[in-house]
């Protein structure tokens, strides 16, 4: 159970020196690799795995090659993984539905195919889905969410306020099925938003897709939360009390003089002590 929670608990985020894993309960942060893209976990075994892509050379050639290495969190060493189904180019985030890692790729000769690669954590092996190439137009800033257990991906021109997005739905991996539907939600939702920038973590319980800013406004003020009804096409706003409205709370870490707050919300967290 304590694995379970941990894993409830964990979320990643990439800095500028590689990809970190918190736990937010215990405030612990774990440091990866530089090449660490991703990080996973298996329900089954009950195991959290980051993966590991590096390029062997860094010259655009079909005969690219990349390594695969896989780091059981909590012990043991980077493991080569074998039998990789062909070079690719990875160009997006990740995001781990039901214990497979999946993230955007291209592959081929002149590496244009859009495809997912999915990892799957308790194997450890490598795999592709067909995609459609809206899906991975955005490069790394394509998002890719569980929607109700399922791999989804939310399209969007990501420069600038939208009104609307493109949701896709992969409904059946071995079919390589993907569904399309179009959310559009009311204009007046950026009134309560400071910056262009929007993150979707996921889904809460009610299967509502979760929207909320990036960082906090240079000054101080409340910060919401968005819950986007697919069904309904309806919004929800929740005012997050006592961050961007509490001035001793900038005060306290610092963020009264820095321009950049950022914010990462962990939606499908549960209270754990546990260590990662």
């Amino acid at each position: 159970r304590s694995t379970h929670c941990i894993s409830s608990a964990a979320s990643d985020v990439y800095k500028r020196q590689g990809l970190m894993v918190c736990n937010p309960s215990t405030e612990q942060v774990i440091k990866l690799h530089s090449s660490t893209r991703f990080v996973g976990y298996d329900p089954i075994e009950g195991q959290h795995k980051a993966l590991f892509v590096e390029s062997r050379d860094h010259r655009s050639s079909v005969h690219r090659h990349l390594d695969h290495k896989v780091l059981t969190l909590g012990g043991g060493s980077w493991r080569h993984i074998e039998g990789t189904p062909g070079p690719y180019e990875a160009i997006s985030v990740g995001v781990c539905v039901n214990g497979v890692i999946y993230y955007g790729a291209r592959n081929s000769a002149d590496f244009r195919n859009p495809v997912m690669v999915c990892f799957d954590v308790r194997t450890e092996k490598l795999s592709f889905i067909q995609a459609h190439a809206p899906l991975v137009k955005w490069g790394k800033y394509s998002i890719f969410i569980d929607y109700n257990g399922k791999l989804a991906s939310i399209v969007r021109y990501p420069y600038d306020r939208f009104n609307s997005f493109d949701l896709w739905i992969l409904e059946d991996p071995e079919k390589h099925e993907w569904s399309k539907q179009h959310c559009a939600f009311p204009s007046s939702v950026w009134d309560s938003v400071w910056g262009l920038e929007m993150s979707f973590p996921g889904t809460n319980k009610d299967g509502e897709i979760i929207m909320a800013p990036t960082s906090l406004s240079p000054e101080v003020g409340p910060f919401y939360i968005f819950y986007y009804n697919v069904k309904t096409q309806n919004v929800r706003r929740v005012r997050l009390l006592g961050i961007g409205d509490n001035k001793e709370f900038r005060r306290s870490y610092g963020y009264l003089k820095q321009r950049d707050c950022f914010v990462r919300i962990a939606p499908p967290h549960v209270h754990s002590i546990a260590s990662l």
